[in-house]
């Protein structure tokens, strides 16, 4: 049996980042801001910037301001902003709430402020609810997209220093794995996890209200895991997200927006390709889109693969044995992000009686993957990533057990993960 990998595209590196100034007097609007009138699509962007990344707050601002609002598409922005680490825009901090209107000028926020909010943690899930139940509420619409924008980590539980069990030793260099999304400095660092099920609870109001979701969108790094859509499939349709780093650029709001402005009848399924294609045509190392239907056959697939590895002679021993060949989905964290494609041709092609299962996750993931886009050292990536790297008892516990990790009751990979035998390790990030 041969193993299918998905063809990837070559895009080139990231635009550099303006420098921004505010207007909050000038207002513009269209016929989409009635009452009682509903739109197409609202795109909503919960954009975290109390912390490091303050200083692209505005830069976005601007480019959602290239499109802006219409009758038939209500772009609309919850922005949060940390004292210290950007004078732009005014120097405001706490948090605003925008439909954003179109200009030509990308220096200045000319879209009026329609809610301060003051100081808010973005890391509590009631935030999000509340935003999205103001977005639904005071602009409803047919289709909604929803964009995390922020640092990004993964499934992972939080950003602390990982204390080891009594007795162990685990040397990283100093390195743990990264924060997960939303992280509020103000709020001490706090973040919103997907393994403990804080996502899940910010986003099942709107859901049990209105449906799922169409899209649900990273503008973060890290976030395309197979766990964190196979979490994500109650709640939204289609996901998008890179698998690497992200630049300061990430997605590329104007033709993502344009793209709906042309065509308001646009599929969630088109406009989350469309979405990962001009991310990376962009400048960004990886982006795919995913069918998040698709992915209870994915954890199907994998579930037969846990089982196949632990069945095997040295209960799939090889497997962590052979990671130095397998492709790691991001430089800075290589291991901890194992590409998901690259790991089944790894144990497909080293062991006959596992790649039946190999060549199953391969093509589960193909059929979940509505585009996936890479370029430069990552243009062999195959849309997803995977956790192995099972050295850090306080990130395998929140795996096999959180709240929300939903995975970890789909398969068995957690359990094949706690059989591994880590100790002859030679590569540690």
């Amino acid at each position: 049996m041969v193993l299918l990998l998905p063809a990837l595209l070559v895009a080139c590196k990231p635009h550099p980042v303006d420098t921004q100034t505010h207007d909050t007097d000038t207002q513009a609007g269209d016929s989409g801001d009635s009452a009682g009138h509903v739109a197409a699509w609202d795109y909503l962007v919960y954009m975290d910037g109390d912390n490091s990344l303050e200083s692209y707050v505005t830069h976005d601002l601007n480019e959602l301001e290239t499109v802006g609002s219409t009758s038939d598409l209500n772009v609309l922005v919850l922005a949060d902003r940390i004292d210290g680490q950007a004078t732009d825009d005014g120097d405001w901090t706490g948090a605003h709430e925008y439909r954003m209107v179109h200009d030509d000028d990308d220096q200045t926020v000319s879209s009026p402020v329609l809610v301060d909010l003051g100081e808010v943690n973005m890391a509590d899930p009631q935030t999000l609810a509340n935003f999205l139940d103001w977005a639904a509420t005071n602009y409803p619409s047919e289709h909604t997209a929803l964009i995390l924008w922020d640092h990004g980590g993964g499934w992972d539980l939080v950003s602390d220093p990982v204390v080891t069990d009594p007795g162990e030793s685990v040397d990283s260099g100093g390195a743990v794995p990264p924060p997960d999304i939303a992280e509020d400095d103000t709020s001490n660092g706090a973040t919103m996890s997907i393994a403990n099920g804080e996502l899940a609870s910010g986003l099942t109001p709107f859901v049990d209200a209105h449906g799922r979701l169409d899209l649900i969108g990273f503008d973060a790094c890290n976030m395309a895991s197979w766990e964190v859509g196979y979490a994500l499939a109650p709640f939204s349709k289609t996901m998008v997200a890179a698998e690497t780093t992200v630049g300061g650029e990430g997605l590329r709001y104007t033709p993502i927006l344009q793209a709906i402005v042309d065509n308001p009848t646009i599929a969630a399924a088109d406009l989350a390709d469309t979405s990962s294609r001009t991310e990376v045509e962009g400048g960004e190392w990886s982006s795919s889109a995913s069918d998040l239907d698709q992915y209870a056959g994915l954890a199907s697939a994998i579930d037969a693969l846990s089982v196949a590895l632990m069945a095997a002679p040295d209960g799939g021993q090889f497997a962590w044995d052979d990671r130095d060949t397998m492709m790691g989905a991001d430089s800075e964290w290589y291991y901890y992000f194992m590409d998901l494609g690259s790991l089944a041709s790894v144990v497909g092609a080293a062991d006959p009686d596992v790649l039946t299962a190999a060549n199953g996750v391969v093509a589960a993931q193909h059929a979940a993957l509505i585009g996936n886009y890479a370029s430069g050292q990552y243009v062999d990536l195959s849309g997803l990533s995977i956790f192995f790297d099972p050295r850090y008892p306080k990130y395998d516990i929140a795996y096999a057990s959180g709240a929300g990790a939903t995975w970890a009751q789909a398969t068995h990979w957690d359990e094949y993960l706690m059989t591994i035998d880590t100790a002859a390790t030679t590569t540690m990030y």
